[in-house]
């Protein structure tokens, strides 16, 4: 049993009738914007449009075929010819497929063209485009905050370093206090025992005793200037500590930021990738 139909069981207009019905289910079923065109060796057979077409079908069937394009290249070669034809041809812009239809005989008899809508392809490449560009611009936004983080970063360091150094300066200050302190413990307690050796010397004593009781006044008076500088120090002390762990909270906070910033950029950069998928396969559809 032959697998084949010999052509003389149908002639070559019933064969373009069965082929037109056949592209004419295909045109339905296709979910995509799209029109079938089928053509023999001259002329157009069957012209069935999509809604994008300004060309009616009354103007195309049964006219002339192109002397250029896919169409008359298929019916020369038998090459199967797919591209982007301009709108300038039939009105819309497409991407078509054109394959020459052959007679059982294995002859070129016409051509079989399915156009698809680029409209979908355009405006999926528009989608890729701004997204794309966004990536870009959000990208280069990350970077300079991770740049802007990076610098916080390395400023808080420093100040936290020159607070730490305030620190030590209080410190060395509080020394600096405690030994006047003891100078003028030790000055009262010399002035103390002066004036008591003046009374003592009665009448040639009390010269000594006015030098004396000053020398006990400065001390009571350096005492009382060394415990008032203590408590602003310490007021001191206590403000630069509690800056220096605001300080060290920024810097956590800044080291955090950075860490984040550079998650953000590598799943910018991934994005940006994946945007650059989706316009070759834009680029296919």
């Amino acid at each position: 049993m032959e697998d084949s139909i010999s052509t003389n069981t149908i002639n070559e207009n019933d064969f373009f009738e069965i082929i037109g019905k056949i592209a004419s289910l295909f045109h339905q079923v296709i979910p995509i914007e799209n029109t079938v065109i089928v053509t023999d060796r001259e002329k157009f057979r069957h012209y069935f449009m999509g809604t994008e077409a300004v060309i009616s079908k009354s103007d195309l069937v049964g006219s002339p075929i192109p002397t250029r394009g896919h169409i008359p290249i298929s019916l020369t070669t038998g090459a199967h010819k797919v591209g982007i034809v301009p709108k300038e041809q039939y009105g819309v812009a497409f991407k078509s497929s054109t394959m020459p239809i052959k007679d059982w005989s294995n002859s070129i008899i016409g051509t079989l063209t399915l156009a698809l809508s680029l409209k979908g392809q355009t405006a999926l490449q528009e989608i890729t485009e701004n997204i794309s560009s966004s990536a870009e611009q959000l990208s280069a936004t990350t970077e300079d905050l991770a740049s802007s983080a990076l610098v916080l970063s390395e400023n808080i360091a420093e100040v936290l370093s020159q607070t730490q150094d305030i620190l030590k300066l209080i410190e060395q200050t509080n020394n600096i206090l405690d030994f006047v302190k003891s100078v003028a413990t030790n000055s009262r307690l010399l002035g103390l025992n002066a004036a008591i050796e003046a009374a003592r010397a009665g009448d040639f004593g009390r010269g000594f005793t006015v030098v004396a009781d000053e020398i006990r006044k400065m001390a009571e008076n350096s005492a009382k200037s060394v415990n008032d500088s203590k408590t602003l120090i310490s007021t001191i002390n206590d403000k630069v500590n509690h800056l220096m762990n605001k300080v060290e909270e920024l810097t956590s906070v800044a080291l955090t930021q950075a860490a984040a910033n550079q998650e953000m950029t590598a799943t910018i950069q991934s994005f940006a990738a994946t945007t650059q998928n989706m316009r070759k396969v834009s680029e296919i559809i």
